[in-house]
């Protein structure tokens, strides 16, 4: 029995693992700040009292009431004095009381009137010049008619509160950027997978690829080198044509490696020139003529594009071309029905492929243009192919900067399509033509 890979699991145990660390450091990070929001209350309002004990001590001697500082909001504070006021004195406890509890940070205060409601003066405080820390003014007003009460804003709180979080975010980013080094790291592992995978699929194509044309040599070989064959001239003709054919079919899929490889490593070198979609069209045609004639296939061909003079590569333009109609032909089980299509839709040139064949699901739609990639069948070969078709019609796109679109549905056949845009000129006469090649 085939042993479970444990990547899954690994994987899955990471997740929930990375999951947790960054939910508890949320979690923590929260409510370190809900700790450094109620200290900076606590320590705000710690100090207006004494401020306000320091008045309540100076005029009557009198304990002062606990309500004597209010929270207004997260960034105000009111001191209730309800007496006159020395603005000077008032300025000096602010600034001498507030900084005794570390709280360095700027603020500013506004006197009211407790009668009228009315601010009768406002000061801004800069709590980083020491130097004016103890310093007593005497320019400031003294308030002496009426009772009032200080208004206590701390503009900057939540930068405050930011800088004295530094260790705590610092973490947080850590943390974020090891999830994040984290996912990169599965994500290449997944992709190394599937690459493991895919590179699996292409050595056992491959091997099934190469299987059939090396027994065929063999078994011709051993025929060949039988004394009596000699007697038998079409025989021998025959068993060397049958040699002959399988060693160029061997070399052709050796050249196919050799052409992707290359092609992956310098890319794809274009050689544009102006062309006749329609009659490059008619020239790949003929190629798949014997295909079709093994499968009785039909092939229609619609070209309504007026404009369908195009600058491409002509090469590697035949080339995809005729691997989308190898590939209606190849995956279709009963009689092949392709039909070729080009049109001219929003300044576009629309370039289709269009078979009966088993289609493609829906899951495995963005895959098969991966290099190597074919859609899973078991241990079944019956579809000859190393999986690059589509990877090279994808590269050759790209590489012409068009647009390649896929219409499919399993069982139900598949429609590939090229966007070519910005042809190149208007054909003299719109040319409309319907041929059916029919072999039987």
């Amino acid at each position: 029995m085939k042993k479970k890979s444990p990547l899954r699991l690994i994987l899955f145990l990471g997740m929930i693992s990375i999951t947790g660390a960054l939910i508890t450091q949320m979690f923590w990070l929260k409510k370190a700040v809900q700790i450094k929001q109620a200290n900076f209350d606590q320590n705000v309002q710690l100090a207006l009292r004494r401020v306000a004990e320091h008045f309540d001590y100076s005029s009557t001697g009198s304990i002062t009431p606990i309500d004597v500082v209010n929270k207004i909001s997260s960034r105000e504070f009111r001191l209730n004095l309800n007496d006159k006021v020395d603005v000077n004195l008032l300025d000096f406890y602010l600034r001498t009381e507030l900084a005794y509890p570390g709280l360095d940070i700027d603020f500013n205060y506004i006197v009211y009137n407790l009668s009228t409601d009315s601010a009768v003066f406002q000061q801004f405080v800069e709590m980083d010049r020491p130097e004016k820390l103890y310093q007593v003014y005497s320019d400031l007003p003294n308030l002496r008619n009426g009772a009032y009460y200080a208004v206590v804003n701390f503009p900057t709180r939540s930068e405050y509160i930011g800088v004295k979080m530094t260790i705590w975010i610092f973490s947080s980013l850590v943390l974020l950027v090891s999830t994040f080094f984290f996912a990169y790291t599965i994500l290449v592992i997944v992709r190394q997978r599937r690459l493991v995978e895919s590179q699996k699929d292409f050595i056992n194509n491959m091997a099934h690829e190469l299987k059939t044309p090396l027994a065929t040599i063999t078994i011709s070989a051993e025929t060949l080198s039988s004394p009596e064959i000699l007697e038998q001239p079409d025989r021998l003709l025959t068993y060397t044509n049958i040699i002959k054919h399988e060693t160029d079919r061997l070399r052709n899929q050796v050249d196919k490696l050799l052409q992707m490889a290359r092609m992956e490593r310098d890319k794809i070198e274009l050689h544009l020139e102006e062309l006749n979609l329609h009659e490059l069209i008619r020239e790949v045609i003929p190629n798949l003529s014997l295909k079709l004639e093994d499968r009785e296939g039909l092939l229609y061909y619609h070209l309504d594009a007026a404009e369908h003079i195009i600058k491409a590569d002509k090469v590697h333009l035949t080339n995809i071309i005729y691997n989308l109609l190898d590939n209606a032909v190849k995956y279709t089980e009963g009689r092949p029905v392709i039909e070729v299509i080009t049109k001219n839709e929003n300044g576009n040139l629309l370039l289709s492929v269009r078979d009966n064949g088993i289609g493609i699901p829906k899951e495995y739609q963005e895959k098969i243009f991966e290099k190597f990639y074919r859609i899973p069948t078991g241990n079944i070969h019956d579809v000859k192919g190393f999986g690059l078709g589509l990877h090279y019609l994808k590269m050759v796109v790209n590489a012409h900067k068009w647009e390649l679109q896929l219409t499919s549905e399993e069982g139900n056949g598949s429609t590939f399509t090229i966007v070519i845009p910005n042809t190149v000129k208007s054909a003299t006469a719109a040319q409309k033509e319907e041929v059916i090649m029919h072999t039987a």
